[in-house]
Formats: C-alpha cells, structure tokens, sequence
C-alpha cells in the first residue's frame, strides 16, 4: 500500500485519495480543488428528450447562472410588441410591399387545384 504525507500539514494522504489521485501532493483538507456542481440539461425534442447532468467548476457554474439571468431578463423586458391594426395599416401595409416592385413584373397566376391534380 502506497502512503504518501500532505506537503501543507505532513499527515498521511487518505489511501482512497492516492489511489483515487495517484499523483496528488496534497490531503483532502488542503486540496486546492473546489466541489463540483452539477448542471442538469434537457436534451432532444418532443417525445424523444432525455436529460443529461454535467459535473461543472463552480466558476463556470456561475457563469452559465449569469447567462440563464441575462436571457430571462431579455425575454421578459417590458418592451411590448407593436400592435399592428390591419384594418387601418392594410393599405400602407400594401404601399410597402408592393413599393419595391416594377410594373412589367409578372407573377404566376393561381392554379386551379383540380389543374395541378388533373381531375
């Protein structure tokens, strides 16, 4: 059995931890590492979704909170749509449409469904 001491407090190295981390200097109380955090994300579409849990730092762990803040603040600002009236805006609607195009444009006239089916 492998016995190593800590390089901070010179206690023995818990053996799970060196065989766990062969390479570590350190015991756990004086590991520089932090906890992970776990980030659980919905995956796929309609009936075929699974979720998957990712182990993150914890500092990419904020960064993502931050992120999911930012976006829910985006989504739901108090900036409203326009609301458009087609009643009255139908026929400045059809001024910019129909702005852009020339006269000698032609287009297709609609067929007939019974046409296109040859019924």
């Amino acid at each position: 059995m492998m016995m190593r001491k800590c390089s901070v407090c010179n206690e023995d190295i818990n053996p799970k931890r060196l065989e766990i981390l062969p390479n570590t200097q350190t015991c756990v109380q004086h590991s520089t590492v932090e906890k992970k955090v776990a980030v659980v994300v919905q995956m796929g579409t309609g009936d075929h979704t699974w979720t998957e849990t990712f182990a993150v730092e914890r500092e990419e762990y904020d960064r993502l909170e931050e992120m999911k803040g930012n976006f829910r603040k985006a989504v739901t600002s108090d900036t409203k749509p326009e609301t458009v009236f087609i009643d009255e805006d139908i026929n400045e609607w059809d001024a910019v449409l129909l702005d852009g195009l020339d006269d000698e444009d032609e287009f297709e006239e609609e067929q007939d469904l019974d046409d296109i089916t040859g019924e």
